[in-house]
C-alpha cells in the first residue's frame, strides 16, 4: 500500500500506515527479553501501531524527544519518517505488554477525551498540549484500530474487560506516555471517535481517570465527513461496521453515508449516556477560549495556572488541523447545516435527536445549568437552533 501525501491516514489501519512509512519494521522482529532491554535503555521507544493478525504484533519506533504537537499521533510518525528522524524501530509479540513494570516510569493519564468526531476534540487536544509539561496523545496509533481488532479477533467476538485485555491496554497506553523529553508532568489521551463504544472498558483499566465526551449536531459532523472521510465510514459493510452501528454487516453495506454515520453516532451517544465511567459531556458550541479553564478543571480535574490558561487560550486563534499554525478558524456550522438535504436532516434527526437531547439535559453536561438558566428546555433542537 502506498499512501499519497494527501491521504487521510487517520482513517486507515494503523499498522498499514506505519509499515508503509517504515517498510522494514516488520522484519526487525525481536524477542521479548531483548526488546525490553532496548526499551528500558531508550525512553524514545514507543509503540507506533499494532498489527492484529495472528497472535498480534507491536510495532515500535524511537521518536526521540520530538514533542507530540501534530494534530494526530500518526502525523507525528509520518513527519519524522519523512525526515528520516525515527531511530531504532522493530517489531515484537503482544506478550511484551504483559509486564506493566516495564513502563513504570511513564506518566499516568490525567484525563481521557472521547468524542463523536469533528466536534472540537482536536482543538481541545491541541490546547491541552500547549502548556509546558503536558503530553497529549491524540488518537495514538495502536489504539486507532490495531489493539481493538486484536482483542476481538477482527470483531468476531466482543472486547471484554478480562485481566489480559486490561493489563495490555494499560501497558500500551503507558508505553505511549513515556517521559521522552524529561519534563512531562501530565498526560492526556484523545481516542478516535468510535473508541467511545469502549468508554467503560477503558475506564476499567484506569478507573480513577476523568473523561470528557465532546459532541456536536450530527448534521454538521456528517457534512464535515463528506468533505474528507472517517475511519468509521471505511468500516461500512464489515464486522467492524456492524459493531459500530449495531446492525448486520450486510445491512450497513447497503446504507447511505448519512444513514450509516447517523447510526454510528447514535450508538456513540448511547454509550456515553449509559457509561459508568467518570465522564462529563460538552457540546461543541460551548467550547471556547474563555471557557477552557473551566472545561479543564471541571471536566478533567486539571486546575491550570494563569500561564497555562493563556497558553491553552492561544490555540483558539488557529485552525486545529493546521500544525504550522498559520491559518485561523472560521465557524462554518450554518453552511454545514445547509450541506444536507431536508430529507437527510430528517433521517439524522430520527436516529440521533433523542440521544442529543439527553446529552444536553444530563446532569453530567458541564454547561447544563448554564443552558437551563437561558431556556425552559435545557436541551437544544438539532437543526441549528441557537441557544
Amino acid at each position: 500500500m502506498t499512501i499519497p501525501k494527501t491521504e487521510a491516514i487517520y482513517a486507515l489501519p494503523d499498522h498499514q500506515v506505519v509499515s508503509d512509512l517504515l517498510p522494514d519494521i516488520g522484519s526487525r522482529r525481536l524477542g521479548v527479553a531483548e526488546a525490553r532491554r532496548r526499551i528500558a535503555a531508550n525512553p524514545g521507544l514507543v509503540p507506533l501501531a499494532i498489527d492484529p493478525a495472528g497472535a498480534g504484533t507491536v510495532l515500535w519506533g524511537d521518536l526521540g524527544r520530538h514533542p507530540f504537537r501534530e494534530w494526530q499521533f500518526l502525523y507525528t510518525v509520518k513527519h519524522l519518517a519523512e525526515q528520516d528522524a525515527i531511530g531504532e524501530h522493530f517489531a515484537t509479540g503482544m506478550e511484551i505488554l504483559d509486564d506493566e513494570d516495564s513502563f513504570a516510569d511513564s506518566v499516568r493519564p490525567s484525563g481521557f477525551i472521547f468524542h463523536i468526531s469533528r466536534c472540537g476534540s482536536t482543538l481541545l487536544a491541541k490546547a491541552l498540549a500547549r502548556p509546558a509539561g503536558n503530553m497529549m496523545i491524540s488518537q495514538g496509533g495502536p489504539l486507532q484500530r490495531g489493539f481493538w481488532a486484536h482483542v476481538t479477533d477482527d470483531w468476531r467476538r466482543p472486547a471484554t474487560a478480562d485481566e489480559t485485555t486490561l493489563r495490555r491496554l494499560r501497558a500500551v497506553i503507558l508505553a505511549m506516555t513515556r517521559r521522552r523529553c524529561g519534563d512531562e508532568r501530565r498526560a492526556f489521551i484523545k481516542f478516535i471517535s468510535w473508541n467511545s463504544l469502549y468508554i467503560d472498558l477503558i475506564a476499567a483499566a484506569f478507573p480513577d481517570v476523568p473523561s470528557l465526551f465532546l459532541y456536536r449536531d450530527p448534521v454538521e459532523v456528517i457534512a464535515s465527513v463528506r468533505r474528507e472521510t472517517t475511519a468509521a465510514l471505511l468500516a461500512r459493510g464489515t464486522r467492524e461496521g456492524a459493531f459500530l452501528t449495531g446492525r448486520p454487516a450486510a445491512e450497513t453495506a447497503a446504507m447511505s453515508d448519512v444513514s450509516y454515520l447517523a447510526a454510528c453516532y447514535a450508538r456513540y451517544f448511547e454509550a456515553a449516556l449509559h457509561a459508568e465511567a467518570p465522564l462529563s459531556y460538552i457540546d461543541y458550541r460551548e467550547l471556547s477560549a474563555e471557557r477552557i479553564a473551566f472545561v479543564a478543571a471541571e471536566g478533567l480535574g486539571y486546575v491550570a495556572s494563569d500561564e497555562e490558561i493563556a497558553a491553552m487560550q492561544a490555540q483558539f486563534r488557529f485552525h486545529s488541523k493546521d500544525d504550522a499554525g498559520t491559518s485561523t478558524f472560521r465557524d462554518d456550522s450554518a453552511a454545514k447545516q445547509m450541506a444536507l438535504s431536508s430529507k437527510e436532516r430528517e433521517e439524522v434527526e430520527r436516529l440521533c435527536l433523542g440521544g442529543l437531547k439527553s446529552l444536553g439535559r444530563s446532569p453530567r453536561n458541564l454547561f447544563m445549568k448554564r443552558r437551563a438558566g437561558k431556556t425552559t428546555n435545557p436541551s437544544h433542537a438539532m437543526m441549528g437552533t441557537q441557544l
